[in-house]
């Protein structure tokens, strides 16, 4: 799975084990990671259903990888940057199977089996097709996991959904064992998640869109990468809202606040910019047709880091491992202007989302 994993690279990671079991009984296989699982809800389907993954941190990934005969990605591809393989030299072109919804870029590197739909919602409901190919049974536990991943990822059906998608939703529904449904939905939250919400809302700004077309994003992507971002802009309605995260407990914090905040009345896009350990990180959600929120985030990010994503959702990563506390704050604060501008609200003045005397 990718780094981080989320409900639908847990459920789309324990699917592909379970179908290579199936296929191959006496393989042994190895469902792992990178990064951490901290939003709670992810946290307790991890531990729920694939209380086996294994996490190889980063320093370990060359050497543990290298006992594999066989390295299968789901829900990320070989040159997509935010797995374990690329940050070692596992040659890529190897890589038996990558199965992902993501959009790819051509310069990426193919797996040999190269099974990228970018039009499917969510890399689960591919997997519940390739269960159904194989003619394979699922439990409950299995029907649950998938589910979750489809629902999460396609917003419950309401965003970025597909027949395909629809199809592997309501065919699961049926064998959901609800229980276990609640306990991954409604999991009891620790204290620090409430004062990191807290944090977060006394750190945002909302601005006024503008009734102009905005922009084309500055890019730094190269020629062949740039062929893949087609489109007429990114459309902007309403406010942004802007949260700055300076010291994220954990990496998903970004995209669980920017998750949080696109719910607000008026809101057409919710940004959040966080910084864990040595890197910034970047969650992106919209609320507006033909947002192209995946390649906002690429253009910004360019060479300086990894991205990817949806027509309305996507995230970033920008590494500075030299760089001191100082530093990743300032360049947090220069990213702000920039997706301002690219959004056509350059010249658009904030204010502080809890200031009561606020437009």
């Amino acid at each position: 799975m990718h780094n981080d994993p989320d409900p639908d690279a847990i459920a789309a990671g324990y699917a592909l084990e379970r179908l290579v079991r199936f296929l191959l009984p006496d393989a042994p296989v190895t469902l792992g990671h990178g990064g951490m699982i901290g939003r709670a809800e992810n946290r307790t389907m991890a531990q729920l259903v694939a209380p086996h993954a294994l996490r190889i941190p980063t320093r370990e990934a060359a050497a543990v990888l290298s006992a594999y005969d066989a390295i299968l990605l789901v829900d990320t591809q070989p040159g997509a940057g935010n797995h374990l393989l690329y940050e070692t030299d596992y040659p890529l072109e190897k890589v038996i199977l990558a199965v992902d919804h993501h959009p790819p870029r051509r310069s990426q590197t193919r797996a040999i089996i190269h099974d990228v739909r970018p039009e499917v919602g969510a890399a689960a409901t591919l997997m519940a097709e390739y269960l159904a190919s194989a003619e394979m049974e699922i439990d409950e536990m299995l029907a649950t996991a998938l589910f979750y991943g489809v629902k999460s990822d396609t917003r419950g059906l309401s965003r970025h959904t597909t027949d395909l998608d629809i199809w592997a939703y309501m065919a699961l529904r049926s064998q959901v064992n609800t229980e276990l449904l609640n306990q991954i939905e409604h999991v009891q939250l620790p204290r620090s998640y409430f004062r990191g919400i807290s944090d977060a809302l006394l750190n945002t700004m909302l601005y006024r869109c503008v009734d102009e077309q905005p922009p084309d994003v500055e890019s730094e992507e190269t020629e062949e990468e740039e062929e893949d971002f087609t489109g007429v802009g990114q459309p902007c309605v309403g406010y942004i809202s802007v949260s700055l995260l300076f010291q994220m407990q954990r990496p998903d914090m970004a995209s669980e606040v920017a998750d949080l905040l696109l719910r607000m009345e008026d809101v057409s896009w919710a940004i959040c910019l966080g910084i864990f350990e040595d890197r910034l990180v970047i969650s992106v959600r919209a609320d507006i047709p033909n947002a192209q929120a995946g390649r906002l985030v690429r253009g910004i990010v360019g060479k300086n880091g990894t991205a990817g994503g949806h027509d309305t959702m996507a995230g970033g990563r920008i590494h500075m491992p030299s760089a001191g506390p100082a530093q990743r704050i300032a360049e947090l604060h220069g990213l702000v202007p920039r997706f301002l501008q690219s959004l056509g609200a350059g010249e658009s003045v904030g204010f502080p989302l809890l200031d009561k005397n606020g437009p």
